[in-house]
């Protein structure tokens, strides 16, 4: 999911590619991120279900472009659940995870990196960014005892997951996207769940400077109003962030509006910027990434209305607003993930149908080149 900054191109953004690497109508099998480490080549992930004895059980799956074309690998380990992301810092090191394992290819083959747990916690990891011969994982810790969630960072040192102290507030925590520059300047975005109702979840953001971790400052908490953040970029000092924000009605329990939230940090104070999405109590999410400099965001409303289907907008932060930007040759599709070209252009995986096909149906991968 997450690459350190590019180089902007100047060729003008086209959408040149589209494929289905699992064929159509496949409702098993389900793509969940994608990385890129050149124009030729990239890596996806995803998992496939199995339900039918004797094989019963999720594995997960891992798919290399080569510059033509998606190619699926063989499984990296027996199957230990869905590989939720995937993060490359170069051709010799690119790391994907699953809730309970992590695997890097060293350009010849993947292996196993296992990673520390503490007595009677379970750690499961959610996101991997990998920067230079290091990558840093988030997720959460889990103790039965309580029913209590803390989330976590662990740092991969070149040898072996060394886990961070991390400051975080009471309540139950998780980290849910993580973002790399560099080894000095990693963002990690999560939720704080208070005990209680919807209603008191508020933002969770953590920065390392290379030394240290901290709290970045949340705005003010407003009442009946939840914000939750799933996806995270930087550049150039400054960072943003991307989630929900939902108000409920005065019994902290019915939803009155949902919203698309994506907040600019420019290291003194959080910025809300609108988007072009309802403010309506259809669920919304959201996908970052940089496209050469620019932020861009893969938006996404569950549409009631439409069948309850996502309804996908690929927006493009232009310096004061954001603009809606050409989609890929899909309808009824949304944008599970985005993931930046170094030089230019997007990768983007999701869920959708082929224009003037309603049989092909499925998880796609399509390209957007230059920027």
């Amino acid at each position: 999911m997450c690459s350190t900054a590019t180089v902007s191109a100047a060729a003008a953004p086209a959408w040149d590619h589209l494929s289905f690497p699992y064929g159509y109508n496949q409702p098993l099998k389900q793509l969940n991120d994608v990385a890129a480490v050149s124009g030729t080549e990239a890596w996806a992930v995803g998992q496939s279900r199995f339900d039918k004895p004797p094989v019963t059980g999720t594995c997960g799956n891992v798919f290399r472009w080569d510059g033509r074309k998606w190619t699926q690998q063989g499984l990296i380990d027996t199957c230990k659940g869905p590989l939720h992301a995937v993060s490359a810092a170069s051709s010799t090191s690119v790391w994907t995870v699953a809730s309970t394992a992590a695997y890097r290819w060293d350009g010849q083959k993947w292996t196993s990196k296992p990673y520390p747990t503490e007595s009677g916690n379970e750690f499961y990891l959610n996101d991997i960014a990998a920067v230079g011969n290091t990558a840093f994982a988030v997720g959460r810790s889990w103790r039965p005892q309580g029913e209590v969630t803390t989330a976590g960072v662990i740092r991969w040192d070149g040898n072996a997951w060394q886990k961070m102290s991390v400051p975080l507030p009471a309540g139950n925590t998780e980290l849910t996207s993580v973002y790399a520059t560099s080894a000095n300047d990693v963002w990690a975005v999560g939720t704080t769940k208070q005990r209680g109702f919807g209603s008191d979840d508020q933002a969770l953001v953590l920065h390392w400077n290379g030394s240290a971790w901290t709290a970045v400052p949340n705005p003010p908490k407003v009442n009946l109003v939840a914000t939750r953040l799933n996806t995270v970029v930087a550049r150039g000092g400054e960072a943003w962030v991307g989630g929900e924000k939902v108000t409920y009605e005065s019994n902290g329990i019915s939803v009155k509006t949902r919203e698309a939230l994506l907040a600019r940090w420019d290291g003194r104070a959080w910025t809300a910027t609108a988007t072009p999405l309802p403010v309506d109590q259809d669920e919304k999410s959201v996908v970052l990434t940089l496209n050469g400099t620019e932020v861009w965001a893969g938006a996404n409303v569950y549409d009631r209305a439409q069948g309850y289907k996502w309804i996908g907008s690929l927006l493009r932060w232009d310096g004061s607003a954001w603009q809606q930007t050409s989609k890929p040759a899909l309808v009824e599709f949304g944008y599970r993930q985005l993931g930046s070209i170094p030089g230019g252009g997007l990768w983007a995986a999701g869920n959708g149908t082929r224009e003037n096909d309603e049989l092909a149906h499925g998880e796609y991968l399509a390209r957007l080149s230059g920027s």
